[in-house]
């Protein structure tokens, strides 16, 4: 008989296999055409850049009405952009290997490139090679906690700007006070629901 983790994991494929466009945040078209956030905002509030909001309020613009609204005022948009076709890449950590499979399987159908590292050892390791755009981390693993895994990626350069979202248990007053207090981007809570890990993949992070 299939775990109630292997069953959503059956549902998750189903419902995402015919899955739309690639869908960017206010904060990504506005890293993307150079621009502030709120010009982008009020772009949006004017009708000039066509957008949607999820179930949780964000906007939400498609890759194709970027390069529409860029080409139509005459806004430059790097090659690498218009070449990678922009998925956004995501690394896991987390050494509890269901969530995070069941996690990486819906990212992937949501056109996000995924990694998994079951150690903050290993996600160390991995970083250098995979160059994420953001990490979901759990607080508790055997060798490094998260907290210690948070600091080692601050305490270099070429690391210390990526985004890091905690994943934990327990998300008492006093853990959400230190994961502030330490830099974490932002924080949600097990059993996570999809869809809001989905939706701080769009806010924080910026290919």
């Amino acid at each position: 008989m299939p775990s109630g983790l292997d069953s959503r994991r059956v549902m998750v494929r189903r419902k995402l296999q015919n899955d739309g466009p690639v869908y960017y945040s206010t904060h990504q078209v506005a890293g993307i055409l150079g621009v502030s956030l709120p010009t982008v905002v009020n772009w949006v509030n004017t009708g000039k850049l066509p957008a949607h909001r999820t179930p949780g309020g964000h906007r939400r613009m498609t890759r194709e009405d970027v390069i529409a609204f860029a080409r139509a005022y005459d806004y430059p948009l790097a090659p690498s952009f218009m070449e990678r076709g922009g998925p956004t890449r995501v690394l896991i950590v987390d050494d509890e290997r269901d969530f995070s499979d069941l996690l990486r399987d819906y990212l992937v159908l949501k056109s996000i490139d995924v990694e998994v590292a079951d150690s903050g050892f290993q996600a160390g390791l991995m970083v250098a090679r995979f160059k994420p755009h953001l990490i979901v981390m759990d607080l508790m693993m055997p060798d490094m906690d998260g907290f210690q895994a948070h600091r080692m990626l601050r305490a270099h350069d070429e690391t210390a700007h990526i985004p890091v979202i905690a994943c934990t248990g327990y998300l008492a007053p006093d853990i959400v006070e230190r994961l502030r207090s330490e830099g974490f981007r932002d924080w949600v809570e097990k059993p996570v629901k999809l869809d809001q890990v989905l939706d701080l993949v769009h806010r924080h992070a910026a290919p």
